[in-house]
């Protein structure tokens, strides 16, 4: 029998890029002297989470963007009934869902960055995943429903901006999400981030 998603391991992931994930921030010179996109997942090997492969075969994680939770919602139970029609477990695989993310010590700085960067643009811009545009706190709330909706097995954050939105998800989003009892940031945290080019 399946266990619920609420008895599962959440996993939280960052992906990152030098500057960030706003196509504003995507053009020109970078600042940092790193290969463009890294995955790492900030919950791997804390006590009972084992870290994700996104390379198994047969699949072990299926990355998906939504335009909001519900439709998140229905895309992974489409993946369970398609895992299980297999003659597989659908725990066997886990579900992340993308949140390109924002943050700022208040919801209205956050806001405003956003609107600086989508004006740097010819067009505008359509986020092609659940957005989310706030603050620490704000972010935990997400993730939180998130959970308790059984929307998604984890996330993968994407900072549009890496500029604080950063050092925001590594301390206040991590601690926020552990005060809850949702997850166990894993240990050496900063490590992950100094092998991978970034400062943590």
């Amino acid at each position: 029998m399946s266990t619920t998603l609420l008895t599962r391991p959440l996993h939280i992931a960052v992906e990152l890029t030098e500057r960030g994930h706003h196509p504003a921030l995507r053009r020109g010179e970078t600042r940092l002297p790193v290969r463009p996109d890294r995955w790492i997942e900030l919950t791997a090997g804390a006590p009972g989470v084992e870290a994700l492969d996104l390379t198994a075969y047969p699949d072990a994680v299926r990355r998906v963007r939504a335009a909001d939770l519900r439709a998140a919602q229905k895309i992974r139970a489409g993946i369970r009934a398609e895992v299980e029609a297999a003659g597989r477990d659908p725990d066997a695989v886990s579900v992340v869902l993308d949140i390109e993310t924002l943050l700022a010590a208040d919801a209205s700085t956050a806001l405003r960055r956003l609107g600086e960067l989508d004006g740097r643009l010819g067009a505008p811009r359509t986020p092609d995943t659940v957005p989310y545009v706030g603050t620490a706190d704000g972010l935990v709330g997400l993730i939180s429903d998130l959970r308790l909706a059984e929307v998604a097995d984890g996330v993968t954050l994407r900072p549009l901006e890496l500029d604080t939105t950063l050092g925001l998800i590594v301390g206040d989003v991590l601690a926020g999400l552990g005060a809850r009892g949702l997850i166990r940031p894993a240990d050496g945290v900063a490590e992950l981030f100094a092998r991978s080019g970034f400062g943590g």
